[in-house]
């Protein structure tokens, strides 16, 4: 027996988690849902159904009822899944597969996998996914720990810097067998995408964790190591999106948002270290305001003006030393100052789409001074009168920052 979730949003949530896991969009899991049910689909046919779907999804109508069947075939879940709002899991199939051992909560079970000959855990199944992949999807924390505590699998290895793409070093020390091109799936599963440890951070969050989130690195990405003050062209942080962990840390605790709302120190490959805030704050600001929880966004905003300030403050003085290095090193006179300051905001950059902020001069060889960081704005009209008043002035720091090169 299991209980019916009665919050309507969570449950349009988690359905439309699972639709988007499966289909590119709601619209192409509405046809597919008419070609199973009736065998033939229409625009208008596809136009009413997609609207029905866009409420429930919403939390604004409930699954009915002649929907179940065609739902839980469709994504592959169980009627259990869909009414609870992904808290109860069950299996649909019989057969033992990879699927099977990612529901078991049975540690034997997992000692009598991960031993097998055949190495089935570094391989796919007939979809395409890993036993990791259906652990995360059932939300199955203890099989994950157990992996981590275990050694199977590590998402964290700074002992060395990996050489193609952006990695933390993830792996696993489950051996493939030696005949043929076998048993990579999974290996290179973990290595290569971050998502797997996002995702195990949004279950850590759920479980209120905290030396998982510390061994995961929960508030960095992975290319906040390549972020250095003299330039960055290619750093893509949006790349490192996980819409599913954001949702974690807006429906969490107050303790985990202060967890995630603290500025943390990255050392980059460089060498230097530089302060920084989880990169989505933003948009966990925004879901908070969307359900009410002023309370808690109210101290996201302030660390997030505090945070914009001091970057604000620190830009200020460095670009007024190095105006007044340029001065010296120049010979300029006095009322050369505003030549000098030109030169010296040069060495400003600020890249919109990763809010990244950085300065550096060179006061003599081989020495730099200078950060860089990131810096935080959030278009909402919601929220009460403290809360906009609060946006106003994290907004207005913002700008403040990024229209200093304009102010040369």
């Amino acid at each position: 027996m299991f209980t019916i979730e009665k919050d309507g949003n969570k449950l349009g949530a988690h359905l439309r988690e699972a639709i988007l896991k499966n289909y590119d969009s709601v619209r192409q899991f509405c046809k597919a849902y008419l070609e199973l049910r009736d065998g033939v689909t229409n625009d208008e046919e596809i136009r009413k159904l997609l609207n029905r779907f866009s409420q429930i999804l919403k939390g604004t109508k409930r699954i009915q009822i002649d929907d179940l069947p065609y739902v839980t075939e469709l994504l592959g879940i169980s009627c259990e899944e869909v009414l609870s709002g992904g808290t109860v899991y069950v299996p649909v199939r019989n057969r033992v597969t990879n699927y099977d051992i990612a529901f078991s909560h049975d540690r034997d079970v997992w000692d009598r996998y991960m031993k097998r000959d055949d190495k089935l855990f570094l391989n796919c199944d007939e979809y395409c996914k890993s036993v990791i992949d259906y652990a995360l999807d059932f939300k199955n924390y203890d099989f994950i720990k157990y992996l981590m505590d275990e050694h199977y699998i590590w998402f964290v290895d700074l002992s060395e810097w990996k050489s193609f793409g952006f990695s933390y070093g993830a792996g696993t020390s489950v051996k493939r067998r030696d005949i043929g091109d076998i048993d990579t799936h999974t290996s290179m599963e973990i290595q290569y995408q971050d998502k797997l440890r996002t995702r195990t951070i949004a279950l850590a969050i759920e479980n209120e964790d905290y030396d998982v989130l510390d061994s995961l690195l929960a508030r960095e990405v992975p290319e906040m190591c390549y972020a250095n003050m003299v330039g960055y062209t290619d750093i893509n942080i949006e790349a490192y999106r996980n819409e599913e962990m954001i949702r974690a840390i807006i429906q969490s605790s107050e303790k985990i948002v202060d967890y995630f709302s603290q500025e943390f120190a990255v050392t980059n490959k460089i060498g230097d270290e530089n302060l920084f805030m989880y990169p989505f704050l933003g948009d966990v600001l925004c879901g908070l305001i969307d359900s009410g929880r002023n309370d808690t966004a109210e101290l996201i905003l302030r660390r997030a003006i505090k945070h914009n300030r001091e970057t604000l403050n620190k830009l200020t003085e460095l670009i007024n030393e190095a105006t007044h290095f340029y001065m010296d090193r120049l010979g300029f006179e006095p009322d050369m100052e505003k030549s000098a300051r030109k030169i010296a905001v040069e060495y400003y950059r600020f890249d919109p789409k990763s809010s990244l902020v950085s300065f550096y001069y060179l006061p003599q060889k081989h020495k730099r001074i200078g950060f860089i960081t990131n810096i935080f704005r959030a278009d909402i009209k919601k929220g009460n009168s403290l809360i906009r008043e609060l946006l106003t002035e994290l907004n207005g720091i913002y700008d403040e920052i990024i229209f200093m090169k304009e102010a040369k």
